[in-house]
């Protein structure tokens, strides 16, 4: 009679088949949720590509409109003044249009409605250069041309920001299905999984959390492209001269780029950019543009009557016949002073010479945009000046106005990567004022104050210009001297100490006793291998030098071989 098998053995045989069968399950169903992520995620990058190549398709819209603005702008002037520059400057803006028509044939290649109309525009502009082919340049010919060329980009503007509607909401459908597809399969992995899986409750909570990260993900995928979308939009709107002075990180790239817009804006004038000192009492000249400028190069902020009114002001014939004294010489007849101000502070002005009637028309003719150039660049001198400010104050001691110790370490890092790359030495000297304490208990911290401030001007005047000499914390100090050998830094250190004792102080009429100072040098790679360990080093041999009675240099060699 055979034996019925056990309730145990008939688990295990059941269990077996059910583990094989839940690792299957459990395969398709990942396999299934990769494939689907795969695809939403592929759906999601390709609808951004389309995104921003409508967005570049725009961008070069509204680019090759502007050329179509200044080929009428410079045919204008040319028309005005005969001047063969404008008449190039048309042309130039004409090739220019040309080709620009050529890049958006290869952009719209995939939409024959746009490739219709970029056809119409390269047949605008080659009508154009026959225009201008023609002795006559008639007028009626350009302006037709032009507006054939305006209401074709248009056309491609209209349609191409409609498109990039749609492929907008189709991205963001996309995310919304990806989204609502991803919550479905996880309710469904997880009803199919606790079904198939009971006795596995853990690996199911272990997939619902991978599933809730999977969501997170496509959520911040989403977030991301709209913030690029908000970018691409922003970066836009910034053409020209915002652009360019954006990227300038120093007060005198700003001048000089402002400069040259100027001069390009108001061609056949001479002018300057000055700007207040830090004394607030003189104005200086930053940057200048032509070559018949009478301005001196220093003068009183009352010398110029723009300043003084805190407004534009012309000075013309007739008009205004009183003169701003910051010429060197007699005044012009025509001249404009337009101040610069910014943040509530007026950081100087604009001067914009005239050598005629005729031009100072063409610079009031220009009032607009020129105004607008003052005001961009009196926000990115005054942002850069105080950036400027701000990076000083981070790595400058208040006190000593020498770095801090921040910047020590950013300083000796640098160095010994370049001793290191160029198998060269650094030298480190670690200074500190002995009895420092006797000075301010003795004679008040004002008293101290005055030895940190005289003792870091003498190490500043001392040591060379390729060294670096910080303020390490309280009355220590430290320099650091690229390329200086052991022997040269002990020199160094040593004539440190003689020019510190020879310092003679007066706080408030009483002279102070004699200022020394203890030094220890120690020299990389020759005593340390790391920034930390020289520091370590160097501060050792100070201590030794203190230990050893003060105002003396004590080598870091001597302390290593002890």
């Amino acid at each position: 009679m055979p034996i019925a098998p056990s309730n145990s053995v008939r688990g295990k045989s059941r269990a077996v088949p059910l583990i094989i069968l839940a690792a299957v399950g459990a395969c398709i169903f990942i396999a299934a949720a990769g494939w689907l992520h795969y695809s939403a995620a592929a759906k999601l990058n390709e609808s951004r590509d389309w995104i921003e190549h409508s967005q570049t398709v725009v961008s070069n819209l509204q680019t090759e409109s502007q050329r179509i603005d200044r080929i009428e702008s410079a045919l204008r002037l040319y028309r005005l003044t005969h001047s063969e520059d404008d008449l190039r400057v048309a042309e130039t803006n004409q090739v220019a249009l040309e080709s620009g028509a050529l890049h958006l044939v290869e952009l719209v290649a995939d939409n024959p409605r746009q490739s219709a109309e970029v056809q119409k525009l390269q047949g605008c502009s080659s009508d154009l250069v026959k225009t201008f082919g023609d002795p006559t340049l008639s007028s009626v010919a350009v302006s037709t041309s032009l507006l054939q060329c305006r209401q074709v980009l248009g056309i491609l503007q209209e349609v191409e920001r409609e498109l990039l509607s749609q492929r907008t909401d189709e991205s963001k459908l996309n995310a919304t299905r990806n989204i609502v597809l991803s919550i479905s399969f996880t309710a469904i992995s997880i009803f199919v999984i606790l079904a198939l899986f009971g006795f596995l409750l853990r690996d199911a909570k272990r997939r619902k959390q991978y599933e809730e990260r999977l969501s997170e993900t496509n959520d911040k995928l989403a977030n991301t492209i709209r913030a690029l979308e908000r970018q691409a939009k922003e970066s836009a709107l910034l053409t020209g001269v915002r652009d360019e002075l954006q990227l300038c990180v120093k007060p005198m790239q700003a001048h000089e780029c402002a400069v040259r817009y100027f001069e390009q804006l108001l061609p056949g004038t001479s002018g300057s950019l000055s700007l207040i000192n830090n004394s607030r009492h003189i104005v200086e000249t930053a940057a200048s543009w032509g070559s018949s400028i009478l301005m001196t190069d220093g003068f009183p902020i009352e010398s110029c009557c723009g300043l003084r009114s805190g407004r534009m002001r012309w000075r013309k014939p007739a008009q205004s016949e009183v003169d701003c004294t910051h010429f060197d010489g007699s005044a012009p007849a025509y001249y404009l002073c337009i101040p610069l101000a910014a943040y509530g502070d007026t950081l100087g002005f604009i001067y914009v010479e005239c050598t005629s009637p005729g031009m100072a028309a063409m610079v009031d003719a220009h009032m607009g945009p020129l105004q607008e150039l003052v005001e961009l660049s009196s926000i990115a001198i005054a942002g850069l000046n105080l950036r400027n400010r701000l990076e000083n104050q981070s790595i400058k001691d208040g006190l000593t106005n020498l770095f801090n110790r921040r910047f020590m370490e950013i300083a000796l890092d640098r160095e010994i990567r370049r001793a290191e790359r160029h198998q060269k030495q650094v030298a480190v000297l670690m200074l500190d004022v002995d009895h420092f304490k006797q000075f301010n208990d003795t004679y008040g911290h004002e008293a101290g104050d005055t030895v940190l401030r005289e003792v870091a001007d003498t190490l500043r005047q001392s040591v060379p210009a390729e060294g670096v000499v910080c303020r390490f914390g309280g009355e220590e100090f430290v320099a650091i001297l690229p390329e200086l050998s052991m022997d040269a830094g002990l020199a160094l250190a040593e004539l440190l100490r003689q020019r510190v004792s020879e310092i003679r102080v007066r706080s408030r009429g009483e002279s102070l006793r004699e200022i020394t100072i203890s030094i220890g040098v120690a020299v990389y790679p020759q005593n340390a291998e790391s920034l930390e360990e020289l520091l370590r080093v160097a501060d050792r041999a100070l201590y030794e030098a203190k230990h050893q009675g003060r105002n003396r240099v004590i080598a870091a060699e001597s302390i290593l071989l002890a």
